[in-house]
């Protein structure tokens, strides 16, 4: 976890869709979630979603949906926001860059 400053903590997650057999980019996105943040996103308050894509192979609007699921980890009150951006290049893969924030002073309880 990583402080911004005094009263404010900020944790960061770059996950990739390396896809298992018979797997969506943005289901390998969702399980990677799952498995290996190790972090109480229920904790965070405010949070942001950048979704990054190839021009060759954009975000297609299933993978759109299943990727907001991921929303549902944090609590009801949290500010969410999504970003979507496209690279050039022929990159397959989708990369979602996961930003949250929360006052240090909440309690943890």
């Amino acid at each position: 976890m990583m402080n911004c400053n005094r009263n404010r903590q900020m944790v960061k997650r770059r996950i990739y869709s390396f896809q298992m057999d018979g797997e969506s980019r943005a289901e390998a996105i969702c399980r990677a979630f799952q498995q290996y943040t190790l972090v109480d996103w229920a904790l965070y308050n405010k949070v942001s979603f950048q979704i990054v894509s190839s021009v060759k192979h954009p975000l297609l609007m299933r993978e759109l949906s299943q990727l907001m699921s991921i929303a549902q980890s944090f609590k009801d009150s949290a500010q969410v926001e999504f970003l979507q951006e496209s690279q050039a290049g022929a990159e397959q893969r989708l990369l979602l860059v996961i930003l949250a924030y929360r006052d240090g002073n909440e309690s943890t309880e």
